[in-house]
């Protein structure tokens, strides 16, 4: 969660944004960054002719634009505050440009414009305002609240975001696989109403937060910080890589095509219960079973999603492997939002004024983002220059991943292991 240099910051005595209108906003954005960020590929694949491997690279690009943008986000802040520019007003400014490029791809294709530099335009653009925006937002949250009111509103605050990427992938994806252009161009009028909520709604700067208000916590908590920004980029490189795999995955399972989105977001639902859970339920602060069962959730949903299919040559019936599979991606989505929601929470206890919190939880998850399909263009390369077979793609991929996954949950045991060593040592 970011927390704003002083600076940055509002009066004491100005008004506060409420929290209806933040929720408003963030779920506005969210049904707009999400599709978009989804549907681009829908739109390479089926109006520009990409190839897998250039849909990888767009993948990469898109990760590493997003970090450059979350980190920004600071200093742009403060730079344009001291010139009088408001955070409100560089809020709309962004969700405004977000809207104009929506417009990119559809305008070129009505013009007859040929190439894929419209794509590319759209994404390099796009992208790192959306790591922008988030820490912004997420700064607004933060605001002028600490303690209990600080958890409780992030809680719901993820539940918001959370429940709109569900909705849009439910009842717009089908509309990006025939429609992709067109839809993001409606996605672009959200993102203007978003700017007008946010420029009726919101104060002009972030509610004060300062330092004396900032309640102390336990020193535990920033070896959980630390912990689980491992975890946070992995559990984004396994939903970037999940996402290629699935439909394949669900086709040899005979699933029909109408079904499969169904199916492929099956993870993001049980993200939003443990979202509620965890706003609701505060046991787990401070405690390390938490990150044990959370990584531990995700090892073996990811684990059961990508080898369910082969349960066919143990014997088993479609019927069977699906379900399978399907209790793999509710265990990945349950563990990825306990290590999502532990990552803000720690990040905004032990994150002071002088640390762009909201940026760099943000620009972690790019970093998920980007690594995803970095793990998959090398095979992909390597497949269409014949030095490698194309079935050993998948394997290879996968296999990647797992390794990733490997070394990050060793990382994380060897530092639970030291802590419990260092708390038994008098």
């Amino acid at each position: 969660m970011s927390h704003p240099s002083t600076e940055a910051r509002s009066p004491l005595n100005a008004p506060a944004t409420g929290d209806g209108a933040i929720f408003v906003t963030t779920f506005i954005n969210s049904l707009g960054t999400g599709v978009v960020t989804n549907g681009i590929f829908f739109l390479t694949s089926g109006a520009y002719g990409f190839s897998r491997t250039q849909n990888y690279l767009l993948g990469i690009v898109l990760g590493l634009t997003y970090i450059a943008g979350a980190l920004a986000t600071g200093p742009c802040v403060a730079r344009l505050r001291r010139r009088g520019v408001s955070s409100r007003t560089l809020l709309v400014g962004v969700c405004i440009a977000l809207a104009a490029l929506c417009v990119i791809p559809w305008a070129a294709r009505q013009g007859g414009i040929e190439g894929s530099w419209p794509i590319w335009t759209l994404v390099v653009l796009y992208s790192p305002l959306t790591g922008v925006l988030w820490p912004i937002v997420e700064g607004y949250l933060s605001g002028g609240k600490s303690g209990e009111r600080l958890r409780a509103v992030m809680g719901r605050w993820n539940v918001v975001w959370s429940g709109a990427v569900v909705l849009s992938y439910w009842f717009m994806s089908p509309l990006i696989e025939g429609h992709a252009a067109e839809t993001i161009v409606a996605l672009g009028l959200l993102h203007l109403a978003s700017a007008w909520v946010i420029a009726a709604t919101f104060a002009r700067e972030p509610g004060e937060h300062p330092l004396e208000a900032h309640e102390p916590h336990p020193p535990v908590y920033g070896h959980l910080l630390i912990t689980l920004r491992i975890m946070l980029p992995v559990a984004y490189v396994v939903s970037s890589t999940l996402g290629p795999y699935l439909p394949d995955a669900l086709t040899g399972l005979g699933v029909t095509a109408w079904a499969q989105t169904l199916v492929a977001s099956l993870w993001l639902a049980p993200r939003v219960i443990t979202f509620l859970v965890m706003e609701r339920w505060h046991g787990w602060h401070g405690r390390w079973w938490v990150v044990v069962v959370a990584t531990g959730l995700l090892v073996g949903g990811f684990s059961l999603a990508v080898l369910a299919p082969l349960g066919g040559r143990l014997g088993l019936s479609n019927g069977a492997c699906l379900a399978v599979l399907m209790a793999g991606l509710v265990c990945f989505g349950t563990g990825m939002a306990s290590i999502y929601t532990g990552a803000l929470y720690y990040a905004m206890e032990v994150g002071d004024a002088e640390i762009d919190s909201g940026g760099h939880h943000e620009a972690l998850i790019g970093l998920g983002y980007a690594v995803g399909p970095l793990c998959g263009i090398l095979p992909s390369l390597a497949a269409e220059r014949g030095m490698m077979p194309h079935d050993a793609f998948q394997p290879v991929v996968l296999g990647a991943v797992f390794l990733i996954l490997l070394a990050a949950t060793s990382t994380v045991l060897r530092r639970i292991h030291a802590m419990a060593r260092s708390a038994a040592t008098p």
